[in-house]
């Protein structure tokens, strides 16, 4: 058998929890939080609600994949999570704010199933033959149904990127997330994509004309990934006390004074 993965126990005693200590001192109060307004609430009100609690699980999981791959090192890989912590944050609030908007959010996902059976028709034609019939007909029927709602005014033969008109910057505006969103999209982006400016920011060192990039354990990108996933899972936690109009368990004063506890000498290094 292959032995799995070894854990960065060595990286976790040296570098993890002691650079992060305030932060594990109170993440469990957040994801207490969250528990009791996801999975242990009661009873929906409506479709948005279902939505923007499913939001807000979405949230939580990649808030404790970004704490699992921190704790061991991983950091710029945590950047790519914490990407969506900020997406499932953005998206959760906007549709607070916009509740009406929640149909095309789920309805969308009719614009994303037509085109994986689109994909396995032209690409996957012996996996596609084995379809049910009746689904792929029913797929269609739906997707023709919901197209006219997603094509874009000034061009009827295209549709708009995602299932909201806005784009993700002015929904992040919109549900007043524009200063994490600057913080973070751009740099997850880069990584995720590609780009020379995601090669740059694996550079742990630069000896000569060498570099040498960060390979796990690494405290690269940590920081800026745990911070990232502990303010939008907080604000998951006010989208949904607000949502139900209640106070949430710890209070949002008290989550808020722990995020301050937890990164306000990060804030002061970042200074000096």
């Amino acid at each position: 058998m292959i032995p799995p993965p070894p854990a960065q126990t060595e990286f976790w005693e040296k570098e993890s929890f002691p650079k992060f200590v305030r932060f594990w001192e109170v993440c469990n109060r957040l994801f207490d939080a969250l528990n009791k307004f996801t999975l242990n609430a009661g009873v929906v009100n409506d479709k948005n609600e279902t939505v923007i609690r499913s939001l807000g699980i979405s949230t939580e999981i990649a808030f404790a994949d970004v704490i699992m791959l921190v704790a061991h090192g991983h950091g710029i890989g945590a950047k790519k999570i914490a990407r969506t912590c900020l997406e499932s944050a953005i998206n959760a609030e906007y549709l607070r704010l916009e509740p009406t908007e929640h149909r095309d959010f789920l309805d969308w996902s009719l614009i994303e199933q037509h085109r994986k059976v689109e994909y396995m028709r032209k690409y996957m034609p012996v996996e596609f033959a084995n379809l049910d019939p009746v689904m792929v007909a029913d797929t269609e029927k739906e997707y023709q149904a919901v197209l006219p709602r997603f094509v874009l005014p000034n061009n009827k033969n295209r549709l708009r990127q995602s299932w909201c008109r806005l784009n993700l910057r002015k929904r992040a505006i919109r549900a007043n997330l524009e200063d994490m969103y600057g913080s973070v999209y751009g740099t997850s982006s880069e990584l995720s994509h590609g780009s020379f400016g995601g090669l740059a920011q694996h550079v742990e060192s630069i000896v000569g004309n060498k570099w040498q990039p960060a390979i796990p354990p690494s405290s690269i990108g940590c920081a800026h990934a745990l911070q990232t996933a502990h303010y939008c899972a907080f604000q998951a936690v006010r989208t949904l006390a607000l949502l139900k109009d209640t106070d949430s368990t710890p209070p949002l004063d008290a989550l808020k004074n722990d995020y301050d506890y937890a990164w306000q000498e990060q804030r002061k290094a970042a200074i000096l």
